[in-house]
């Protein structure tokens, strides 16, 4: 999970570091820093924010996070079914399905992930944040919120280096949630936001089932047109992998975690045989 995070953490905004997942927050207008760690059995929260009235709704919302209601056991016993995801499991036994501190913003890095590699998109996110967000003065190091939907939907985004045509999707977005068309509150549809997110120009089915995955915590949603995953199990089409994803059903998203863990797993080891074959 942290290294997941550590991976597409917006500088300025999120840190990875020493075990604990740190970021600036906002809740009611009330701004602040949440910082989580793992320490033995429990997972930690410490919330530095000027009123405790917030910690009800910090509480909840990083417990969606991290995934914290999740049974791995409900999981593993459908998705070990399957061969392909048998290693995987065993390997990574209790993953989980990371989630995000707010849809709006997940939705915008979403966007920016489009055909680049995930650090290109972690760059400009940082970039929207310094040039667009508020600044947060109290916590370990001075940082920023990410911008709203207000302060994007008319912003000149492409001075963060993103292009016209993807720029112009972050301010569709902005301005369809910041016109109440579209939210990403606790009482949003996780099934019909998905959809209407499809309308806006720009947003494709990879979009909006990432989104879907990780915003709403959907543990059934899944991009079936990722490439990765497509090579990770067998070089197969989409439509290919659509139908084996119904074997996997109602946790694909779990099965998303798996197969893109285990690529990573297997350039990790590409990259240290390669290091060692240079000091040999």
């Amino acid at each position: 999970m942290l290294a997941f995070l550590r991976a597409r953490a917006t500088p300025g905004v999120e840190f990875v570091t020493d075990g604990t997942y740190g970021r600036t927050i906002t809740v009611d207008g009330i701004a602040g820093w949440i910082r989580i760690s793992h320490q033995r059995s429990a997972v930690c929260l410490q919330a530095d924010v000027p009123t405790s009235q917030a910690l009800p709704v910090i509480v909840d919302r990083v417990r969606g996070m991290f995934d914290l209601g999740c049974n791995p056991a409900a999981v593993a016993k459908r998705l070990r079914v399957d061969p392909l995801l048998r290693d995987p499991l065993a390997r990574h036994p209790g993953i989980r399905l990371p989630g995000a501190w707010d849809g709006f913003e997940l939705a915008v890095r979403a966007i920016l992930g489009q055909q680049i590699s995930v650090p290109a998109a972690t760059t400009i996110a940082g970039r929207i944040a310094a040039l667009f967000g508020s600044p947060v003065a109290d916590g370990p190091a001075p940082g920023r919120l990410f911008p709203t939907a207000v302060q994007l939907a008319d912003a000149p985004i492409e001075r963060a280096g993103v292009v016209g045509s993807r720029a112009g999707t972050i301010r569709a977005l902005a301005r369809r949630v910041a016109e109440g068309g579209l939210s990403f509150g606790a009482s949003s549809d996780p099934v019909m936001t998905p959809r209407v997110l499809k309308d806006l120009p720009g947003i494709g089915p990879w979009t909006a089932e990432y989104i879907a995955m990780r915003a709403f915590r959907d543990c059934d949603a899944f991009p079936s047109g990722d490439r990765v995953l497509c090579r990770m199990a067998g070089d197969c089409t989409s439509r290919e992998l659509d139908r084996r994803s119904a074997t996997w059903r109602p946790w694909r998203a779990y099965a998303v975690m798996l197969l893109w863990q285990t690529a990573t797993d297997a350039a990790g080891e590409t990259r240290r045989g390669r290091e060692r074959r240079r000091i040999d």
